[in-house]
């Protein structure tokens, strides 16, 4: 089954390449960072060019659509796209038509996907050994009343006191999915006018119920040959995109895939009535006198939330997508070796959410009688170039050069409302007017503009010795008057050494190149109007039925405010043994980035939080090896190795005038998990060291720190009994050492295997979903493993401390709201990215047939996963997925799938 993102099948064979797929979902958030995190504040992603178009989306393509994908990583080669160019860049062209009879192609992929790693979970009577446990804890509570279960909830035990369900959440809210997809295309033309149409399917469904991407595409390519000095061509292409993101919605008890794993086995998910379990459904409350006596216990629901297969049925939080993608060019031959091209880019993109919650719904929909929203926005986005291009050759001297000028406009607006109190759930997003309580409307309006001159002058003499010179000057409308235009040059030199004569006929190694560049880029992925004093609405009051307004002050203007920059030198060496049988390419690079675009706090008397300054510095550098080889080639068979492996190294150089710590991330809940310290990463993590659990022989030791045998000990750093932020250290990054891909192909006459491993080393995951599945056990299901690994007076070397209730002393422990290292996990892992069989049928079968090619194939993604991580998948990062300090961060993603897949392939 192809993926319906093409970015996740990106990074196996570019070092320097980092894609995460943060989340399981069909069409959740994929990530991509090139040679590191150069900037805080400003995007970190790099640039990417469909057919022409800057700053296209990519991921909304259809991956059969595309013929070749090009990553630009050094300063020279992304010199020549400028400000957007500073975190490198993608360029994607799309399939385009051949010269050639008509040629139609068909393609159908039918998939399976499975739940890949589902986690072990306490079951019914082990949770019933756990309320034991936790009642006990306190002895005054005296023996968990097992005796009593069938009268306190009949519903829930039989009458000898058992639980009636053994209930696998897991299973019952996730599903075997069936995607499938279909491509077809036709191609085909003459020298004077050729044309390609394809039309794309994908119905992807998801592993969780009610979950699904569904993308439709239409794509049209033609060249024509008006004049032997005139072309023209266009490439057009529609998007359509439609997902359910209901595990998107909120955090907690809103949410399914927190329920997945942490709803209680004890409850079904429907009662013989029908009705649906809830986790109001069981539960205990205890009742103390003043002096800490235990007078009684109460029934009581643990807290309100739906299970995860009604929240996953009844809430809806629908995502549609529009994308309109053209270019259309013109090619002008004014002379021999000068040509002019103009070309004329634009992409529309809206989006339109949609959700409503049942009024059934608890904590969501049942307090407010049902709630229902929809907001819209829409993006046009324009860009004209308009360049001269001249190549001539003299004896040996080879001379390219480019002088052009570009302009691009990006326009956004967009509106949202909603309503609450509403009478029955048949109106649900459709009719916000059936609410009797309209919400609060907000709307906004965005534009940026940025135009450009650029120059690029190739020189290579004899194929041997080669110069780049690049020079590009930016302006952008986001930035102060003074400073929205900026320079940025960049110079590459080559040596071809193979071409040299006392090398020129060596066997063994046939090609030897070696290059070095230099260049510097800009960013200027920020809001459009930091550089402006603006103003805020704010919050709305309701007095008398009436609505206040109210007006404060928004940014202060900071007219200073210019470029985001990063310097970059890289050298690099091309080398090619035995007829390149056996190829190696590596690379090293020094990135420094300054004049970073950064919030910087201000006085609170100001009347401004912050103000966003050109202030701080980012280091990273790094070495790129990628090693390819034909292994065995004979006529019926043949094998290849590629491994391709990156490191980089990231330093922050400096925050501001005081250069003062930063903290940017928390963990639902509030927990702090991030820290930006000058020499320091950034994606550093900052918390607890947690040393273990309290023994009883060390109960006076413990009493200095008001804890008692059981409690977490942690290292108080500074020895003064208290735990506070003297005592939180650097616990580990949220991004790996080194990455390296594995990729293995194999040819036996028609047949032929591809596989991809993946290996990621050395970054830490925080787990936020440990914190509430193995230290707030009460309010959530926990791991089987919580039995074994809980501190008991038998058990006392653990890092688990002992069970207890929601009312007992320590229950949830974590002081001046730090994380601490026992959810900083072990992030790194072994992936079996893919795996591929197929069978190409033999020109004989196909001339028969009469028919051109026809490929059957086999294929399985993820199909095995080595790693110490506790969660569903170390990749997975749930909280505000894709931003560059909640990378690494997993609070109960919606897990990963294993995908099998069958294919056919027919061209006639």
């Amino acid at each position: 089954m192809p993926v319906s993102n093409p970015l996740v099948a990106l990074g196996a064979r570019v070092p320097g390449l980092n894609i995460s797929n943060n989340s399981g979902r069909p069409g959740g958030g994929v990530s991509a960072t090139i040679r590191g995190i150069n900037s805080i504040n400003a995007s970190s992603a790099p640039l990417f060019v469909v057919d022409g178009v800057i700053g296209a989306d990519f991921q909304s393509i259809n991956p059969n659509d595309i013929e070749s994908i090009e990553v630009l990583k050094d300063a020279s080669s992304t010199a020549i796209y400028g400000s957007q160019a500073s975190n490198g860049v993608i360029i994607v062209s799309t399939k385009a038509p051949k010269v050639g009879e008509y040629v139609i192609a068909a393609q159908v992929n039918l998939g399976l996907n499975q739940f890949a790693r589902p986690l072990d979970m306490l079951n019914a009577n082990q949770y019933m050994d756990y309320m034991k446990r936790s009642w006990e804890y306190d002895p005054k509570r005296g023996t968990f009343p097992t005796d009593q279960l069938n009268k306190l909830y009949p519903d829930l035990f039989g009458t000898d006191n058992k639980p009636l369900y053994d209930t696998d959440w897991q299973k019952e809210a996730s599903r075997n999915a069936t995607p499938i997809s279909y491509h077809f295309t036709i191609s085909g033309g003459t020298e004077k006018a050729k044309q390609l149409l394809s039309v794309g399917v994908i119905n992807d469904e998801g592993l969780l119920r009610e979950t699904y991407y569904k993308k439709r595409t239409v794509r049209y390519n033609t060249d024509i040959k008006l004049r032997e000095w005139l072309d023209i061509g266009a490439n057009l292409s529609y998007q359509f995109n439609r997902k359910n993101q209901v595990d998107d919605y909120a955090v907690g008890s809103m949410n399914a895939t927190r329920l997945l794993g942490g709803m209680i086995p004890i409850l079904p998910v429907a009662y013989p009535d029908g009705s649906t379990s809830t986790m109001q459904d069981f539960g205990f409350g205890y009742n103390y006198d003043s002096n800490g006596d235990f007078l009684g216990f109460y029934k009581t629901g643990i807290y309100t939330a739906n299970n995860p297969v009604k929240l996953l049925q009844d809430l809806k939080y629908y995502r549609t997508e529009h994308q309109f993608l053209g270019n259309v060019n013109m090619r002008v031959k004014l002379m021999e070796g000068l040509e002019f091209k103009s070309t004329f880019g634009a992409q529309f993109f809206d989006a339109n959410n949609q959700f409503y919650a049942s009024k059934y719904l608890l904590d969501i929909g049942v307090d407010v009688s049902g709630r229902a929203a929809i907001d819209y926005g829409k993006t046009l986005y324009w860009q004209s170039e308009n360049f001269l291009n001249y190549n001539r050759v003299f004896g040996a001297n080879r001379i390219n050069a480019v002088l052009g000028t570009s302009w691009t406009s990006s326009t956004g607006d967009g509106f949202g409302a909603g309503s609450t109190g509403f009478s029955v759930d048949y109106f649900q997003y459709n009719n916000l007017a059936a609410g009797a309580v309209p919400g609060t409307p907000t709307s906004y309006y965005r534009k940026e503009l940025l135009n450009s001159y650029y120059a690029r002058f190739n020189y290579s003499y004899d194929d041997r010795y080669l110069l780049t010179l690049t020079g590009r000057s930016d302006g952008s409308s986001k930035f102060g008057s003074g400073n929205k235009y900026a320079f940025f040059p960049s110079v590459a030199l080559g040596w071809n050494v193979s071409e040299e004569s006392f090398l020129k006929s060596n066997e063994l190694l046939n090609q030897l190149k070696v290059r070095s560049s230099y260049g510097i880029t800009g960013n200027s992925s920020i809001s459009p109007y930091m550089s402006l004093g603006t103003l805020n609405n704010n919050t709305l009051v309701y007095l008398d039925g009436k609505r206040y307004v109210g007006t404060t002050m928004g940014n202060i203007a900071n007219p200073d405010l210019k470029w985001e920059r990063t310097a970059q030198i890289n050298a690099g060496v091309d080398m090619g043994f035995l007829n390149n049988r056996f190829t190696l390419v590596a690379d090293i690079y020094h990135k420094k980035t300054t004049d970073l675009l950064l919030d910087n706090p201000t006085s609170f008397v100001s009347g401004y939080n912050s103000v966003t300054q050109n202030i701080g510095s980012v280091q990273n550098k790094g070495i790129e090896v990628a090693l390819n080889g034909k292994v065995i080639q004979t006529n019926d068979f043949s094998a290849d190795l590629g491994l391709a492996i990156a490191a980089n190294r990231n330093k922050i150089l400096g925050l501001g005038d005081n250069n003062a710590d930063i903290l940017p991330g928390r963990v639902p809940g509030g927990l702090v998990y991030n820290v930006l310290r000058v020499g320091g990463q950034v994606g550093d993590i900052i918390g607890y060291e947690r040393l273990g659990t309290w023994g009883t022989e060390e109960a006076t030791e413990a009493a200095k720190y008001n804890r008692r045998p059981g409690d977490i000990k942690r290292d108080d750093v500074n020895k003064d009994y208290v735990y506070d932020d003297q005592d939180v250290k650097i616990l580990g990054n949220l991004f790996p050492k080194y990455e390296l891909f594995i990729n293995l192909g194999v040819r036996y006459k028609q047949f032929d295997m591809s596989a991809t491993i993946q290996v990621r080393k050395g970054n830490k995951v925080v787990n936020a979903s440990s914190f509430e599945l193995e230290d707030r056990q009460y309010y959530l299901n926990s791991y089987a493993s919580l039995l074994d690994d809980a501190w008991t007076p038998s058990h006392q070397n653990t890092m688990v401390p002992a069970i207890r209730t929601q009312q007992d002393a320590l229950y949830s422990d974590y002081p001046s709201g730090y994380v601490d290292s026992h959810f900083v996990e072990d992030g790194s892992f072994i992936r079996g990215r893919n795996l591929n069989i197929s069978y190409s049928f033999p020109r004989a079968v196909l001339d028969r047939w009469k028919i051109k090619g026809l490929k059957i194939s086999a294929n399985t993604q993820n199909f095995f996963l080595s790693t110490k991580y506790r969660g569903y998948d170390p990749e997975l990062s749930s909280v505000s997925a894709g931003n560059t300090f909640t990378q690494g961060v997993d609070y109960f993603s919606y897990p990963n799938a294993r995908t099998y897949a069958l294919g056919l392939n027919l061209t006639f």
